[in-house]
């Protein structure tokens, strides 16, 4: 079967329609043919392209990229837009979420398109398979596409990336065979910060172990402690049939189970299993831009009220945004901070213990947030993953928050909004910056200010 492509969709991929369906069709663009199956099993059913004829003229309004800038582009799923010239894409991407911030909440958006286009990202999980490494096409999680650059990836992660291919060349029995459901190393996750990293290695552990998975260990070691000295290595070991790219409990094999890296000029500790924005620099300036208007009305709450301040930071992480916030505004007496992931808890609290206030950070599952769970403070700040904050919490803070001011970072601004939509019975967004940290995906980034609508400065 094969029907054309109508339309481009939020998603920046070819949309079509089957029997009153549609379909999203990467890479494609409106005018192209595609080639398509349904594989039907059972009440079940999967749209599964099988190829794309490409038009020889596009619409006035698509504008095409004159140099994708990397040989995988348009097979590869890391990067779904390369096909697109960037301002393009950029202004297509946001103009769903800025028309429904104006049109819901009259607030408008300011707008930070991509600066850095390459090596931007500090972190890529590759999938292993014999003797390929990388990622994997679009709606195919079978393959691995053995790939032989990744331009996203901050210096010096492209050549490790390489290392790694070769030594899986050199010693084939190393690498994790999907089709036979045996061999060693499954993933290799490359964080490179801006002052040291670390190279995680998440093995089928000693039951994979061979003697080429022995000599690779070994070679990979040589190479990184010979080229890339301030690089950490760590293995972490996952089920035969689990696909995590990096498991929890890992132990270190050169250096240290964290690596450093930078936020808005503040340095942090990062362990090797714990969240990081992956865009430090873009995530920076979409802080910049919105912690002005924040640390105003901050400033303006400590003077009028002539006290000090209380912030409440949910989904803390490793206390990034806390840390962020406390070098920017000297007057805070309490920090709190809730998180799920015991790894990033402890580094918050060690990095607070050298600070001259009171701070504490907690293990919770804010998916299932406690019923004495304290919202009491003058700024929540909160940047949850990207399913959005859990029903319960965000009907918690609608019903029960009072802070006059509310930061919420959003990696997913579809979400996002939906929890506006609950939270607007309470509070208002009065500042929001819409961010591309993720160029050549679908994928933006949004901060908003919030205040209280009866809470009188």
């Amino acid at each position: 079967m094969a029907l054309p492509v109508r339309a481009l969709n939020a998603k920046l991929e070819g949309e079509m329609e089957f029997r009153h369906k549609k379909y999203s069709v990467p890479f494609a663009l409106p005018g192209d043919l595609v080639q398509f199956k349904i594989l039907r099993k059972g009440r079940k059913s999967k749209f599964q392209v099988v190829h794309i004829e490409y038009a020889a003229e596009y619409p006035d309004y698509i504008v095409r990229s004159e140099s994708p800038g990397c040989a995988h582009a348009g097979i590869c799923g890391g990067c779904r837009s390369r096909h697109l010239d960037y301002d393009f894409q950029f202004e297509w991407k946001s103009r769903t979420i800025r028309e429904t911030m104006e049109q819901e909440f009259q607030c408008t958006p300011a707008l930070l398109p991509a600066t850095n286009r390459s090596g931007f990202r500090n972190r890529m999980d590759y999938a292993v398979d014999g003797s390929r490494i990388g990622l994997r096409p679009p709606q195919d999680f079978e393959t691995v596409l053995d790939l032989t650059e990744c331009p996203v990836l901050r210096s010096p992660g492209p050549s490790l990336l390489a290392a790694c291919r070769e030594l899986l060349q050199k010693f084939p029995g190393a690498g994790w065979s999907r089709s036979e459901n045996s061999g060693w190393l499954k993933y290799v996750t490359i964080r490179i910060g801006q002052e040291s990293g670390v190279v995680v290695l998440t093995t089928a552990g000693e039951a994979g172990e061979t003697d080429d998975s022995r000599k690779l260990l070994e070679a990979l070691i040589g190479k990184m402690q010979d080229q890339w000295p301030t690089l950490n290595l760590v293995e972490t070991v996952t089920d035969p049939g689990q696909e995590l790219s990096c498991t929890p409990g890992g132990r270190a094999l050169l250096g240290e189970a964290t690596y450093k890296d930078s936020l808005c000029g503040v340095s942090f500790a990062v362990p090797y299993d714990s969240f990081f924005q992956p865009n430090p620099d873009a995530f920076s300036n979409l802080m910049e831009s919105i912690l002005g208007p924040t640390l105003d009305k901050l400033s303006l709450i400590s003077s009028v009220h002539k006290r000090k301040l209380s912030l409440l930071d949910l989904y803390c992480g490793a206390g990034v945004l806390s840390a962020v916030l406390a070098h920017r505004f000297s007057e805070w007496q309490e920090i709190r901070g809730y998180e799920f992931v015991d790894s990033a808890v402890n580094i918050a609290r060690q990095e607070f213990a050298r600070w001259p206030l009171d701070s504490n950070f907690y293990v919770t599952d804010l998916n299932n947030p406690p019923q004495d769970l304290s919202l009491q403070a003058d700024l929540i700040v909160m940047d949850p993953p990207r399913a959005g904050l859990s029903p319960a919490l965000c009907k918690k803070i609608a019903e029960t928050a009072t802070a006059p001011l509310i930061l919420y970072i959003s990696c997913n601004p579809e979400t996002q909004i939906r929890d506006l939509r609950i939270l607007q019975t309470q509070y208002q967004p009065v500042t929001a910056v819409l961010a591309d940290c993720f160029p050549f995906t679908a994928h933006m980034e949004q901060a908003i200010l919030l205040t209280r609508k009866d809470f009188a400065i």
